[in-house]
């Protein structure tokens, strides 16, 4: 199996060999910028001082289109464990509405896990295919976070996300952050209807302007031009709507790496909160242990172009254990309901089970599951 796959839906990078592992970003980033290296791909988790997944590969190739992936059957999980339950997360984000309404913090991001058991392998890259595939974009990301040397020896990301967090390419850049989400409906009628009532929604409105405003922030500095709509616009995805802004911008220094770039915007408040040393606070205490959930996947050159996007809409796959482990989450702003934001986190693992090809709805405690 290849150790990195990364397609932006019109190219993809792929990778094998470690002819260097990074467990220090920043020496990474010395490293681009002075040329030592070609190229490091990788992930970043979402605490950052932890260890991340970055390295300079033996062998890699650019090619045009989507990754050739294998074709195969995978397996129907005999059970999904959640953590928190639907019930838990209802009172977490209860708890986090109090703690927005005294001023502790004015956003934070809540997540719940779901772990999925089998009771053989899954391929990381069967299952990229079947991400790929519902994504109706192209993109998709596979990295193997064993090479952090940690104790997950094993496991890989695999997922597509909607979310790109920093691209450049010479002295442009981009970023398309996205806040604010609704579920897509199979009627055309209320689809619609609900993807307007997000765009009007003072609450996901309030929500994406944290994320926009904390972008300007960091990356006005770099850039000579930096242009920020106003307001967002729809983004869509197989499952959700979500409030979504395309930015642009000129770089006064064109050799700064776009992992400069990224390790200086993650975590947006997209998927910490607002602000973020507040944010990041309080979810020591409500999730201790995200790994590489809401880090940033993605690749950078000895040019500093490069790409990197949230890891959202992703799992890990762990072989050893025979188990999938997958996050979810959504802003919490003063205005939050409770019960709407478990349903967000439902819909929010619709590609997964999609992926793995599970159509029932998971309950709120362990269980088994019926498949097609």
């Amino acid at each position: 199996m290849r150790e990195f796959i990364f397609s932006d839906g019109e190219s993809t990078l792929t990778a094998t060999g470690i002819a260097r592992f990074w467990p220090n970003p920043g020496d990474a980033v010395a490293a681009l910028r002075t040329g030592t290296v070609p190229l490091i791909v990788g992930a970043l988790p979402f605490y950052t001082a932890e260890t991340p997944a970055l390295f300079t590969p033996d062998h890699y190739r650019h090619h045009l289109g989507t990754p050739e992936l294998p074709d195969g059957h995978i397996p129907a999980p005999t059970r999904i464990d959640e953590h928190p339950s639907t019930e838990q997360h209802a009172e977490r984000v209860a708890s986090a509405v109090a703690a927005i309404k005294e001023g502790q913090v004015s956003k934070i991001v809540l997540a719940r896990r779901e772990t999925y058991h089998f009771d053989r392998d899954v391929n990381p890259e069967v299952l990229l295919s079947r991400f790929i595939d519902g994504s109706g974009t192209g993109t998709g990301y596979l990295v193997d976070i064993s090479v952090a040397g940690r104790s997950h020896l094993g496991e890989t990301i695999v997922g597509s996300s909607p979310e790109l967090l920093i691209r450049k390419r010479g002295n442009r850049i981009e970023s398309h952050p996205l806040a604010g989400t609704a579920p897509r409906s199979t009627d055309p009628v209320q689809d619609e209807a609900r993807a307007t009532e997000l765009l009007l929604s003072p609450k996901d409105l309030d929500e994406h302007a944290y994320v926009t405003s904390e972008i300007d922030r960091v990356l006005r500095p770099y850039c000579t031009e930096l242009h920020i709509p106003r307001r967002p616009t729809l983004t869509r995805t197989s499952h959700t709507w979500h409030l979504g802004t395309p930015i642009t911008g000129t770089l006064g220094d064109g050799r700064v790496s776009v992992l400069e770039l990224a390790l200086a915007l993650h975590p947006t408040p997209a998927v910490a909160g607002h602000p973020t040393s507040s944010a990041l606070e309080l979810l020591r205490t409500y999730e201790p242990e995200r790994g590489f959930y809401a880090g940033t996947v993605g690749w950078a050159d000895e040019h500093g172009d490069g790409e990197w996007r949230v890891t959202i809409r992703s799992c890990v796959v762990d072989s050893r254990a025979h188990q999938i482990r997958a996050h979810a989450g959504g802003g919490i702003v003063a205005t939050s309901v409770p019960d709407t934001e478990v349903r967000e986190t439902r819909t929010k693992f619709g590609p997964l089970r999609a992926a793995l090809g599970i159509h029932s709805t998971p309950e709120p405690k362990a269980r088994h599951v019926r498949t097609h």
